[in-house]
């Protein structure tokens, strides 16, 4: 068994706070006591290995920070380690400072030591830039940024283009070449009429608050990783709702989704990464992209997901995306060759797709060992509901897909969950399908959301020697699992009743698979990565 192992090395110390004796009017945090330290942090999943106790703390103490009021051309502030040069903000060094105010045309630059920690608090900030990042971090161990309890908070960059200040290529409303953490009790807007919403050169973790991003390229992108543990995301996107990739590491590159409520719309992919996406939790709603999940792994243990896809729903290693030559993949040209690494798996959660291209595609193996998962699409016989190019197992769950018949693939001999697949006549779309045992009880019911003419159905109720009928539209089918696995596929397999076909009554009966192309047959699925990097 493969097994993709991410090491996280992210160390925090405590955060030594540096201050002025001035304070901006109503920056004091909402507590229910009467003083000046704010509610400590928010943990709903443990994730201590991915998110340590600081990244997840939304405390400060006033009393021991910097504040900070922004007027243009007018921004004051009474500590040392801030630099003030017309609307352009320098903080230097390690400690709390809290921000309240706008710049309409300004920008705040962290330039710290590389082993300070950095705590920016916005209490009700709007910063925007035509030419530059409206938060610059150049230079620090870490960087926080925490929105106040209830505030309303912007940073943008509305120009059409960047110009330098530095040797760096700042090109996003946030950018840091260091480690960002966001979170807090507030929300962020955040809008890239150019470039990205937010970049880290190092790992982006949020943690909690409301964001609202658009941009015209990325919304959240991470070299070494995007992590995200909790918080709500509202995310418009040119290219990839949320992106990571490291050309220089292979092992880096990971999106990881502990918690969360996303709602995506992209126009590239909706979750992008150049190695492991993880979900374990969460609701997920992409709601416009070409494809909805990519990586070269991907493991789905928990959440509920909802995917509309242009191309592939969930994809692992690439697939047709022009746009993933660059990303890291290495699948080559061979659109039939498996990709070493790439693999799906899907343990838990509630996941729909909804796909013009493959539902479910790995260059790799695919295993589902539980959830729900339900799959609507394609409708063009150059793609199927489930695609995979080494092999595919099913040993616990419910798995649901209709799509077109012409490269239709069931899951392969290795399963220890009977699974069925069935060609038929072309359905209209929005048709219940229905598998009943033979006593008449339903044991799994849903909604094709497309045309379909191939059905794949898999739950644990489905034994080996039962008779199964199977409704849908105009079609109705007895089927006798004489083994656990019933009906062709486009590798030219024919498992279960002695290579039946697997076509309904009424269906086109064509008597041969549906593609002679014969794929090679990968190892068994890797375990999943492990929650470290």
């Amino acid at each position: 068994m493969r097994k993709k192992t991410i090491i996280l090395f992210l160390t925090m110390g405590a955060l030594m706070l540096s201050g002025c004796n001035t304070k901006i009017g109503n920056t004091t945090q909402q507590t229910t006591e009467s003083s000046t330290t704010t509610s400590s942090s928010v943990t709903e999943t443990d994730t201590s290995d991915m998110f340590s106790d600081r990244d997840k703390e939304v405390g400060y103490d006033e009393s021991e920070s910097v504040t900070i009021s922004l007027v243009d051309n007018s921004s004051s502030c009474e500590s040392d380690a801030v630099s003030i040069t017309e609307n352009t903000i320098t903080i230097k060094d390690e400690g709390t400072y809290i921000l309240s105010g706008s710049l309409s045309d300004g920008m705040v630059i962290v330039e710290a030591e590389d082993a300070d920690k950095v705590q920016i608090v916005l209490n009700g900030v709007s910063i925007s830039n035509d030419q530059s990042a409206a938060l610059y971090v150049r230079s620090a161990d870490k960087v926080f940024v925490t929105t106040a309890f209830g505030t309303e908070n912007t940073l943008e960059h509305n120009g059409s283009s960047y110009t330098a200040i530095d040797e760096n290529n700042i090109d996003a409303a946030i950018f840091s070449k260091s480690d960002l953490t966001l979170n807090g009790e507030g929300t962020l807007t955040v809008t890239a009429q150019e470039g990205h919403g937010i970049v880290s050169k190092d790992d982006l973790v949020l943690t909690s608050g409301t964001y609202v991003i658009t941009s015209a390229s990325h919304g959240l992108s991470g070299k070494d990783s995007v992590r995200i543990a909790n918080g709500s995301y509202t995310i418009v996107s040119g290219k990839d709702g949320i992106h990571a990739q490291n050309k220089d590491d292979s092992s880096s590159g990971f999106v990881y989704l502990a918690g969360g409520t996303y709602t995506i719309s992209a126009g590239d992919d909706g979750i992008h990464a150049a190695s492991n996406v993880t979900i374990s939790d969460g609701k997920i709603d992409i709601t416009q992209s070409y494809e909805g999940i990519e990586g070269l792994s991907i493991d789905i243990a928990g959440g509920e997901i909802s995917v509309l896809a242009s191309d592939d729903g969930i994809n692992a290693a690439g697939g047709n995306d022009s746009s993933s030559s660059s990303e890291g993949f290495q699948g080559g040209d061979d659109q039939f060759a498996s990709t070493e690494g790439a693999y799906i798996q899907i343990s838990g959660g509630v996941l729909h797709v909804n796909a013009s291209g493959d539902g479910i595609d790995s260059n790799g193996d695919i295993t589902v060992s539980g959830g729900e998962t339900y799959v609507s699409g394609p409708t063009n016989d150059g793609n199927g509901s489930l695609d995979y190019n080494g092999s595919a197992q099913i040993t616990g769950g419910i798995f649901a897909a209709s799509g077109s018949s012409g490269m239709a693939q069931n899951f392969d001999s290795s399963s220890t969950q009977g699974t069925i697949m069935v060609n038929i006549d072309e359905q209209e779309g929005n048709t219940e399908i229905s598998l009943l045992d033979s006593s008449s009880t339903e044991l799994l019911s849903w909604t094709a959301e497309k045309q379909y003419s191939s059905i794949i159905i898999s739950t644990p109720e489905i034994q080996q020697g039962e008779t199964y009928t199977i409704t849908t539209g105009t079609a109705e089918q007895s089927v006798t699992m004489d083994s656990l696995v019933y009906g062709s596929n486009a590798q030219g397999e024919m498992p279960g009743n002695g290579g039946e076909r697997g076509d309904m009554k009424g269906g086109p009966g064509n008597g041969q698979p549906d593609a002679d192309m014969e794929k090679p047959q990968g190892s068994a699925p890797p375990d999943a990565p492990s929650d470290s990097k």
